[in-house]
């Protein structure tokens, strides 16, 4: 058989591998496996300054992510800037509108430290403490903000 006949067996082949993920074994996270690794990227490395799922207030400073904060105001996009690259310029503004202390701590850049994905799974994971009207709300700001 020439290398000719066997082109549409190849075309086959590659088109079926295409649609299964090139043979890639690996399980993309479901819903739940997301939650539980944003559970504990969260733990790690946000809890300690914006708290758990209950308690403070929209005021606090840093933010609560819960229900009592103003996290669920903002688009996945600028959530997810935020973590990769810190408070920055509208950070700064909140303090001063806020009168916070110098003592309270900035947002630090965790760009290197969080994939793009665990970013996503924190967000996932933080919204599960959100009720359902601030989650509508929250994915309507993100469809209007965040470009696809």
């Amino acid at each position: 058989m020439s290398l000719r006949h066997l082109w549409p067996l190849v075309l086959l082949l590659l088109l079926a591998l295409s649609c299964t993920g090139g043979g890639n074994t690996s399980v993309s996270p479901t819903p739940e496996n997301q939650l539980q690794r944003g559970e504990r990227l969260y733990a790690t490395n946000c809890q300690g300054c914006h708290g758990g799922a209950t308690g403070g207030s929209m005021m606090d400073m840093p933010p609560r992510h819960n229900a009592n904060g103003h996290t669920w105001h903002h688009p996945d996009c600028q959530l997810a800037e935020t973590v990769l690259n810190g408070s920055g310029d509208m950070g700064e503004m909140m303090r001063q509108m806020m009168n916070v202390g110098k003592d309270v701590p900035r947002m630090p850049a965790f760009k290197g430290a969080l994939a793009e994905e665990d970013v996503q799974a924190i967000l996932a994971y933080i919204k599960t403490w959100w009720v359902d009207d601030q989650r509508e709300f929250q994915a309507r700001v993100t469809q209007e903000a965040c470009p696809t």
